[in-house]
């Protein structure tokens, strides 16, 4: 834990000198993403504080995004990215966001997609499994389908940029109209919690994003596993024109 140092002398009210100690710790890193705060009990018993001050200043923590609590668990660090944009910027949230690439590979079917794409069983199409990150720490897992024949030599292709829709509209020449989002919050299975440095049971969105062209055409579906801890998707994700 930090160094707090509290002045009961001061004129600062004792909970908003808890609140900028705690602060700036998390601002020079000396409190990670995760890093578990003391117990309301411990700091009342180290400070000679009342819980309702010590309770004020998580609170306020809580309101700046700056901690979590997690009822049965405790206050943890929240540094996690925080997103708030629109659907295109999911894809790599603002450019802020550096893409990881797990796997390139191809699949001939996968029933929750091909009938979006309006594929056929045994047409091919690219399966791009890849992590963004934001200062090291993940914040997305996405998985890309782009079928072969919208998409010629695309592995060849894929590690060159940072943003599909930069190499959609440059390399391929399409025209994107929309972006279409369903979104689903859900519970973190193993693989996610594993990946996006999260628990199991955590609250996760599952989005799909189907991109169109300006002939009404889908040609490209993501993915997308997002923790729940730093983002509201109903409040923030719409369906837009790009």
């Amino acid at each position: 834990m930090i160094p707090i140092y509290i002045d009961k002398f001061s004129k600062v009210p004792i909970y908003k000198q808890l609140t900028k100690a705690i602060e700036n710790g998390i601002y020079t890193n000396q409190l990670r993403h995760l890093d578990k705060l003391p117990t309301e009990k411990d700091l009342c018993d180290l400070f000679g504080l009342s819980r309702s001050v010590i309770r004020k200043a998580y609170e306020e923590l809580i309101k700046k995004g700056l901690v979590v609590s997690k009822q049965g668990y405790g206050t943890f660090v929240n540094r996690r990215f925080h997103f708030k944009g629109t659907v295109k910027d999911i894809f790599s949230f603002g450019n802020q966001a550096q893409k990881e690439i797990a796997v390139i590979g191809s699949v001939d079917y996968r029933n929750q997609i091909y009938p979006i794409l309006g594929l056929q069983q045994g047409e091919k199409a690219y399966d791009i499994s890849y992590r963004l990150l934001i200062d090291g720490h993940p914040i997305s897992l996405q998985r890309a389908y782009f079928p072969y024949k919208y998409f010629a030599h695309l592995e060849k292709k894929v590690n060159e940029t940072e943003n599909f829709f930069t190499l959609i509209t440059n390399e391929y020449n399409y025209q994107i109209s929309g972006i279409y989002t369903d979104i689903i919050a859900s519970e973190a299975g193993n693989v996610e919690a594993l990946l996006l440095n999260i628990a199991v049971k955590d609250r996760i969105y599952f989005a799909t994003s189907r991109v169109v062209d300006i002939n009404n055409k889908i040609i490209a579906v993501i993915l997308h596993a997002l923790p729940g801890d730093y983002v509201t998707f109903e409040e923030v994700v719409q369906n837009e024109k790009y």
